[in-house]
């Protein structure tokens, strides 16, 4: 295949010999072979294909000696290193690579001296060091890199004295500092950051207090603040930001009172409420929002009565309504929202009469109707789907019938049929999906 040139032939197990048969490519520019069970021998082959400019490696086992092979690669640009049991010194070679200026080096086992390392390398303008534990010391380092636009520094045990090092970084206009300990003094320090367009503080010890200084920001536009336990009051802060197009307040306690202040946003394009506590009268509120495009508002005790509101939201192309208690009389409802083109509605008890209704929905591309308790018979149903090239139907009482009705489907490109009961029969059925580029299938009687 010499006309090649950009490849992704990730999580395909493909080893050390295989990455020395990929290596012979000459021709490619962009490689992604990521989570293939490559070692520090198949990282000294891909090394050798010295016309890549972008190359994703992540999710394999090179170590320290691998990225020493890898920063050898003077003509890369772009580069992602993730889940490599990286080091210290690992990260030494790599900042030596002063080509890069985009670099993801999340959860390898990079510290202080490794942090101290990467920021020396002054041309890049994208870097996510998330998941590395270097904490405010290594923070400090960081700070360093006044160049940087985009920066992913996540789950690094970063507190309110390394919130003020970073908030120094006058030049970013795209942070993510979620899964830290950040609480309301060091959210005080980030919302000082007027350049920010975008900022992700999920999963911090953020209060009301908190929610009030980010409420500040009045130049962001898209906003994660989930996972902070901020409540209503809180809410009542985050919704005079008006300016945000996309918002994630999912897992923060809201309740009714809290779903009608963000019912007031009325300029969000995008909203995750899911993992909240808003029930029926919430859904209600939130239904007043017909600029929506995109809603996720799973785990919300939803029950017929919310779902009949969320149904009159006819602007709605991507709806996320999974493990809420909306029933078959619920689907119904959903089933008449005919502009959506992806569907979560996992975890919903709908049966295969529910689903019946689903296969109504001829305008859909993408669906997860997981764990429904669907049998052989609502399988046939959503088999008549001739239009999705995305499924997800894992964790129902699907058997080698229905995997029959679903090998018929000859559009789909994505397919998860993982704990369900096709055994071997079943599994030969789903095998003749030649066109199929993503398939999940674990979990099986495949030998009964």
């Amino acid at each position: 295949m010499k006309q090649l040139k950009l490849l992704d032939i990730g999580e395909n197990q493909i080893g050390d010999e295989g990455a020395k048969s990929i290596s012979e490519m000459k021709q490619l520019t962009s490689l992604d072979i990521c989570y293939s069970r490559i070692g520090a021998e198949g990282a000294k082959f891909i090394s050798e294909m010295k016309q890549l400019t972008s190359l994703d490696i992540g999710g394999n086992e090179i170590g320290d000696e691998g990225s020493k092979y890898i920063s050898e690669m003077k003509q890369l640009t772009s580069l992602n290193i993730d889940n490599n049991r990286i080091g210290d010194e690992g990260a030494k070679s790599i900042s030596e690579m002063k080509q890069l200026t985009s670099l993801s080096i999340n959860n390898n086992e990079i510290g202080v001296e490794g942090a101290k390392s990467i920021s020396e390398m002054k041309q890049l303008t994208s870097l996510d060091i998330s998941g590395n534990g270097i904490g405010d010391k290594g923070v400090k380092f960081i700070s360093e890199m006044k160049q940087l636009k985009l920066l992913d520094i996540g789950g690094n045990e970063i507190g309110d004295e390394g919130s003020k090092y970073i908030s120094e970084m006058k030049q970013l206009t795209s942070l993510n500092i979620g899964e830290n300990r950040i609480g309301d003094e060091g959210v005080k320090s980030i919302s000082e950051m007027k350049q920010l367009t975008s900022l992700s503080i999920y999963n911090n010890r953020i209060g009301d207090e908190g929610a009030k200084s980010i409420s500040e920001m009045k130049q962001l536009t898209s906003l994660d603040i989930s996972g902070n336990g901020i409540g209503d009051k809180g809410v009542k802060s985050i919704s005079e930001m008006k300016q945000l197009t996309s918002l994630d307040i999912s897992g923060n306690g809201i309740g009714d009172e809290g779903a009608k202040f963000i019912s007031e946003m009325k300029q969000l394009k995008l909203l995750d409420i899911g993992g909240n506590e808003i029930g029926d009268e919430g859904s209600k509120y939130i239904s007043e929002m017909k600029q929506l495009t995109s809603l996720n508002i799973y785990n919300n005790e939803i029950g017929v009565e919310g779902v009949k509101s969320i149904s009159e939201m006819k602007q709605l192309t991507s709806l996320y309504i999974y493990n809420n208690q909306i029933g078959v009389e619920g689907v119904k409802s959903i089933s008449e929202m005919k502009q959506l083109k992806s569907l979560n509605i996992c975890y919903n008890e709908i049966g295969d009469k529910g689903v019946k209704f689903i296969s109504e929905m001829k305008q859909l591309i993408s669906l997860n109707i997981g764990g429904n308790g669907i049998g052989d018979e609502g399988v046939k149903s959503i088999s008549e789907m001739k239009q999705l090239t995305s499924l997800n139907i894992s964790k129902n009482r699907i058997g080698a019938e229905g995997s029959k009705f679903i090998s018929e489907m000859k559009q789909l490109t994505s397919l998860d049929i993982c704990y369900n009961e096709i055994g071997g029969e079943g599994v030969k059925s789903i095998s003749e999906m030649k066109q199929l580029k993503s398939l999940s299938i674990h979990n099986q009687q495949m030998f009964k």
